[in-house]
């Protein structure tokens, strides 16, 4: 382990000093700070990735509450100039133009090489079929169906279109039991919101999807991990705390797990369905993942189909600006989840869940699906030409791989060595649910950047840091 001096714009981002001078500045406080950072960035005093202070710091600083410092930062995410991650803070981004990506931050002119935003390449083909199904909806006589209020959780055909792409996994789906929603994130948040109090217990895999981290957070509910093996969650620890315990909910990623890529057995499936139905514990399904593989793994959800909501998504299987996805729930729940679309977003957009439905009925998801996996082959080609020495898990339908580093490497000094040299990563804190279980990991997403080229340019940055030729160091002031 060596000792680095850091060069001076990297100890300033990574010790959060940056405050703006807003004492002159006309209106309200928190669009005074948005606009300092619009100039600060214009002025180039911030470049994309940088880390920017926390609310409580900057608040400090600048000597206005810590309400007014949020109202500023959600001011400028809002612009398109800065971005949040859950568990790591918060940053201003580089757009990358011309795909369908929200604050993607790339390796152009300087700028980083994103490897931490977990979706697959968006491919010409989507822009195409996507021009395609406009030109149909613009020769239909009438859209009045599309802009006005419709039932929360999405029309009837939306609804039928949705329990025809859950029953491509074996499940028995009908769209009198799914839901359309604004996206996985929003599933989960109508699912936790309305079926579970402040305070319930909800356990998950040890290592899990931090948007739950961050709706527990927000919801109040005491959220455990449970100890994992190669397969996933292990069924004797799901026993063990059910039988000591009231235990609300638990959620878990069967097939390709985030992050470690692991797919459980059907065995294990049920087993874990089982336990769960003798102690009355609802099941979230989260398999967002699974419709990237060719042959998908019967859901843990068919074995407890009176205690589960599985969650289907169009992200990161089909195309994420649609934010649409299906929850397929048991028939005594549809009507109190119906009421929790109308209360957090009165219901998905009519149109984007459209689309969706004609791509699912015209065949147009498979054409895509099909771009989706061969891209995804030919990128986990180059991460195991470039990285196959290392240690890592994954699988050949997966749009990101988890690294276990060597010695002496620890996950956020790696993490912060990556993102000096101009790639941002995921360290394994952000996904560990307790303290003390994080191992020394980092997931890496292969699917995100805009071509091949620049994942190839990232993964060689990774590699020479492994091999010795950037050493692991800490800041020093």
């Amino acid at each position: 382990m060596c000792l680095t001096i850091v060069p001076v714009k990297v100890m300033i981002v990574a010790m959060t000093i940056w405050a703006p001078d807003i004492r002159d500045r006309e209106g309200p406080i928190y669009k005074a700070l948005a606009d300092a950072l619009a100039e600060a960035v214009e002025r180039g005093e911030l470049g994309p990735g940088d880390g920017l202070p926390t609310h409580r710091a900057l608040a400090r600083q600048l000597g206005v509450t810590v309400g007014t410092v949020s109202r500023g930062y959600a001011e400028a995410e809002r612009r398109g100039l800065i971005v949040g991650e859950v568990g790591r803070g918060t940053f201003i981004r580089g757009v990358r133009s011309g795909a369908w990506g929200v604050g993607l931050q790339e390796e152009e002119d300087g700028q980083l090489v994103d490897l931490s935003h977990n979706f697959p390449e968006v491919t010409v083909g989507e822009g195409r079929i996507l021009a395609e199904t406009l030109r149909v909806l613009a020769d239909e006589p009438d859209h009045t169906h599309l802009l006005g209020y419709q039932r929360f959780s999405g029309s009837a055909r939306q609804r039928e279109a949705g329990a025809q792409l859950i029953r491509r996994t074996g499940l028995e789906a009908g769209g009198d039991r799914v839901l359309v929603c604004a996206g996985a994130q929003h599933a989960l948040n109508v699912i936790f919101g309305t079926l579970t109090r402040p305070g319930d217990l909800v356990l998950t895999e040890s290592l899990t999807y931090p948007g739950v981290k961050a709706l527990a957070q927000i919801l109040n509910l005491r959220l455990r991990g449970l100890p994992m093996d190669e397969l996933g969650l292990t069924p004797e620890a799901l026993e063990r705390v059910c039988t000591a315990e009231e235990v609300r909910a638990l959620y878990l990623v069967p097939t390709i797990q985030n992050p470690t890529c692991s797919i459980m057995p059907e065995e294990r499936r049920r087993r874990i369905a089982a336990i769960a139905e003798r102690h009355g514990v609802l099941v979230v399904e989260d398999d967002v993942h699974g419709f990237l593989l060719e042959e998908t793994p019967l859901p843990l959800s068919a074995f407890a189909r009176e205690h589960a909501c599985y969650i289907a998504s169009t992200g990161k299987s089909i195309a994420p600006a649609l934010r649409i996805s299906y929850v397929l729930a048991p028939e005594r729940l549809v009507e109190r989840l119906d009421a929790g679309v109308r209360a957090t977003v009165w219901m998905a957009s009519p149109l984007t869940a459209e689309i969706a439905a004609l791509w699912i009925r015209d065949g147009k998801v498979d054409e895509i699906l099909e771009g989706k996996r061969a891209a995804t082959r030919e990128r986990q080609r180059i991460f195991e030409e470039i990285m196959g020495s290392f240690d890592y898990s994954t699988h050949p339908a997966a749009i990101h791989v988890w690294l276990r580093l060597p010695e002496p490497w620890r996950s956020d000094d790696f993490v912060e060595q990556a993102r000096h040299r101009g790639v941002l990563i995921t360290g394994a804190e952000s996904f560990a649910v307790g303290r003390d279980v994080a191992p020394h990991a980092v997931r890496i997403c292969i699917g995100a950047p805009a071509s091949a080229e620049t994942l190839r340019r990232g993964l060689e940055t990774l590699r020479e840091i492994l091999e010795g030729r950037s050493e692991p160091c800490c800041s020093v002031v």
